[in-house]
């Protein structure tokens, strides 16, 4: 599929803002249904990247993955060869007919979007409600003195 069309897709099935980023639980966008964003720090320690990969490869039977980083460049990559993390640039992932979206933010944050997929982690962490993001401890900062 054209970089464009998969972009196109992204923005109108799961409300995306390519090249911008996702954020389907902001106040200021709609809400996505089957969505939800968790801290990243556990989520990686609940759910490793071969834990992704073997969920995907057995609920969505996928091999490869749609890969969009940060700026909007997209390319297909055996799932293998996917990063499911955030290198300095943002990565979100889907496969051919997006079913799922997986958006690892600059925000220390993992945004899941998919029923199949939500379940499928949920079985895997169980303790996933107890790990939201925002974490807790943003709401308590002390102010900033400038």
């Amino acid at each position: 599929m054209d970089e464009d069309l998969v972009i196109l897709e992204l923005n109108a099935r799961w409300g995306c803002d390519i090249p911008f980023g996702w954020i389907p639980l902001s106040d200021n966008h709609k809400q996505i249904p089957h969505t939800e964003v968790y801290n990243e720090e556990a989520f990686h320690e609940a759910v490793s990247d071969a834990d992704l990969r073997g969920i995907v490869r057995k609920v969505f039977q996928a091999a490869e993955l749609y890969e969009v980083v940060e700026g909007g460049t997209v390319s297909r990559k055996s799932l293998d060869d996917c990063f499911f993390g955030y290198d300095g640039l943002e990565h979100l992932h889907t496969n051919a007919t997006f079913d799922f979206v997986l958006y690892f933010s600059h925000e220390e944050s993992v945004t899941v979007g998919g029923q199949r997929l939500l379940d499928a982690i949920h079985g895997l962490w169980p303790d996933h409600a107890n790990h939201p993001w925002p974490p807790p401890y943003w709401d308590n900062l002390p102010p900033l003195e400038l």
